[in-house]
């Protein structure tokens, strides 16, 4: 064999090499299971691995969203077990899960999964048990270092999804730390973990349970995936500046008791709730919030709702995101049918910002705020069942899982990572 022939038989080699079907990069595969086994535990989630075995037998990752006191420790052993490979990344949610399959709430509880496989896809965790009077923009850092490392990853390679179980009360700092340690334009959805009352949930990381807890989660790969951080919400031209709060304490705009702007601004909308004796929980402004706003280049605004949740008797209000004194904050306003259509918004401009078309939609994972699930009835009737609706239409019927959270955070493009209330985040995968 001469020399030219030896060089055509070397590139026809190379050429079957590359073309071969048997070496073509596998997809990446993603399957759902839940479960609302009264008996939560071992048998729920023994449910849920059976529905996501038949097309995820493997799983890289599973994601986790469970509600509280539904046998937490014997999901997450039972997991570790059953797969000692894969990364575990779950955490608590408000009374119900919902997936491709539809809205899933139990008499004792419920659950769903998320498994991934296949892909170039590399993952690791990160979580972090915080105590009181913690440093949280720390502890953040040290969780994205450790889920850098989980991954064999350094700490300065950029991940492709960034996953978020944030502690309530710290979501802003949370977000802020992971603006100084990460890009800014990474896909992110996370949420606020939290029991069925409100209160501090569970995060289970890998083969650690901690309560208060942070997790975080970083994917690694070269497929395409798209972000969404969307309200809904619509600016009534009605704003002014905070003369006075800081945190979660809003008691001045423009040099009058907040509470009183708030007032006027929902047109009567709270003239039956009285603070002159005691402070009182509000749960009736799911349509009619506050918001922060950032203008896009387009010159739309997007609304990022702070929600007031008590009136105080002192005319001030507390609140679910951080404010600061000389800050805009805007009156917003929606209804229970922006509510329900703004999911399949988000799942769509999720897929438009990746640049997924339609036929390689892997799945997704979609975050919904507890207290606009609550506004649309949760668990008393079936507009959340319809909201629902709205993600399996724009999804196509593919896989994808979701909870209900205290908090949502996410990444607007070009802006950064954002914690806000009332908001849905979501996050979807390319094949």
């Amino acid at each position: 064999m001469n020399a030219r022939t030896r060089m055509i038989a070397f590139v026809g080699a190379c050429l079957i090499l590359v073309c071969s079907p048997t070496l073509a990069a596998e997809p990446l595969r993603m399957a759902h299971g839940w479960s609302v086994n009264p008996a939560g535990g071992k048998v729920a989630i023994e449910e849920a691995i059976v529905m996501m075995s038949r097309t995820v037998k493997d799983p890289k990752l599973i994601v986790l969203y469970t509600t509280a006191n539904y046998g937490e420790q014997e999901i997450a052993s039972t997991l570790r077990s059953r797969f000692p490979q894969a990364k575990l990344f779950g955490m608590n949610v408000y009374k119900g899960v919902f997936t491709s399959d539809g809205l899933h709430m139990g008499e004792k509880g419920s659950l769903a999964i998320m498994g991934f496989a296949g892909g170039d896809l590399v993952c690791g965790i990160g979580v972090k048990e915080v105590p009181d009077g913690a440093d949280v923009m720390a502890l953040t850092k040290s969780a994205i270092e450790d889920a850098a490392r989980d991954a064999g990853r350094k700490p300065d390679e950029k991940p492709a999804v960034i996953l978020l179980g944030a502690t309530k009360g710290h979501e802003d700092a949370i977000v802020k730390s992971i603006s100084e340690t990460l890009a800014a334009d990474i896909p992110l959805a996370g949420g606020t973990h939290c029991d069925d009352v409100f209160g501090q949930g569970y995060v289970i990381g890998n083969d650690k349970i901690y309560k208060p807890g942070l997790i975080v989660g970083l994917m690694y790969s070269e497929g395409k995936t798209g972000a969404s951080f969307y309200s809904g919400f619509i600016g009534k031209k009605k704003s002014g500046k905070i003369t006075d709060g800081d945190g979660r304490l809003l008691k001045a705009i423009d040099g009058r008791p907040a509470q009183d702007v708030y007032r006027e601004w929902a047109n009567g909308h709270f003239d039956d709730i009285d603070c002159s004796k005691e402070s009182v929980l509000v749960m009736s402004n799911g349509v009619c919030p506050l918001a922060k706003a950032i203008e896009l280049p387009n010159g739309q605004m997007r609304y990022i709702p702070v929600r007031p949740w008590r009136f105080n008797p002192d005319g001030s209000m507390n609140t679910g995101g951080d404010i600061h004194s000389g800050d805009t904050i805007y009156y917003v306003e929606g209804d229970k049918r922006a509510l329900k259509t703004r999911a399949g918004v988000v799942a769509r401009d999720a897929l438009v910002n990746g640049k997924i078309r339609m036929k390689e939609i892997a799945g997704g994972l979609h975050i919904y705020c507890a207290g606009a699930a609550k506004t649309l009835g949760l668990g008393a009737g079936d507009e959340t069942a319809k909201m629902v609706a709205e993600i399996q239409d724009a999804m196509d019927g593919r896989t994808f899982i979701g909870g209900f959270v205290a908090g949502e955070q996410g990444t607007i493009a070009g802006y950064g990572y954002f914690h806000g209330n009332l908001m849905s985040s979501m996050v979807v995968f390319s094949e």
